[in-house]
Order: structure tokens, then C-alpha cells, then sequence
């Protein structure tokens, strides 16, 4: 199991990485088809929607994460988990802390785990 969820905290940094770089390739292969993405403001977006916005918000300008907690069962994996996302407003340009509670819903596929649902409840700091 140990072996798990080392993959798994990899699987997380270089989701960060993607999204703080704009990584569109990295993030494709990442997110599920049937992704659902719900964001702290309540917009929801499916996988071509989330790509989009990520792509015309230049991509986050930080992400910061305690290490998740992690449960396995089979092929599905939740990492649950406080974090802090540093964004830039798509009206203005302006940056916006974003903290919460984020849920990773993960998918075990042939090509490796893949994101079916992604949420952050805001919270107060």
C-alpha cells in the first residue's frame, strides 16, 4: 500500500504542477473524459470546459496543499485535504486566494489514475 499512495502524492504534484504551468498535454491525460469539476465558486465545468478556463486564466499562480489524506478502495482513490489556490481573475487579471476543503476523486485506468471529480468548498481562514 505504501508503494500506492507514493504514486499517488506524485499523481498530485505533478497535477499541481500542471495547473500552476498551464499544462494543457499533462492535464488532458490527467482528467477523466467524464470529468466533473466543480470550483469554489459553484461553476461547474466537464473536462473541455475546465481546459478552456485553465488555458484563458494562464493557469493558477500557486497551490498550496498539506499532504492529503488518502483513501483506496479498488480502482477509485479520494484525496481529501485543506488547500490555498492563488488565481487570477478572468475580469481583471487580478489575483484571489482561494481556500478550502479540495476533494480528488481518482480513477485507475489502463494509461494510470485519472481525475473523475475535483471539488473545493471554501472555508475561512
Amino acid at each position: 500500500m505504501t508503494e500506492l499512495i507514493h504514486q499517488l502524492l506524485a499523481f498530485e504534484q505533478q497535477r499541481q504542477r500542471a495547473l500552476i504551468e498551464a499544462d494543457l498535454t499533462a492535464l488532458e491525460n490527467m482528467l477523466a473524459a467524464d470529468l466533473i469539476h466543480i470550483h469554489s465558486t459553484g461553476m461547474v465545468h466537464n473536462k473541455a470546459q475546465f481546459l478552456a478556463h485553465v488555458k484563458r486564466m494562464g493557469g493558477f499562480v500557486a497551490i498550496q496543499r498539506e499532504p492529503p489524506d488518502i483513501r483506496v478502495e479498488g480502482d477509485i482513490a479520494i484525496l481529501t485535504g485543506n488547500t490555498r489556490n492563488r488565481v487570477r481573475r478572468l475580469e481583471t487579471g487580478e489575483e484571489a486566494e482561494r481556500y478550502g476543503f479540495s476533494t480528488l476523486v481518482l480513477r485507475r485506468a489502463a494509461g494510470g489514475w485519472q481525475i473523475l471529480l475535483s471539488q473545493l468548498t471554501p472555508h475561512q481562514v
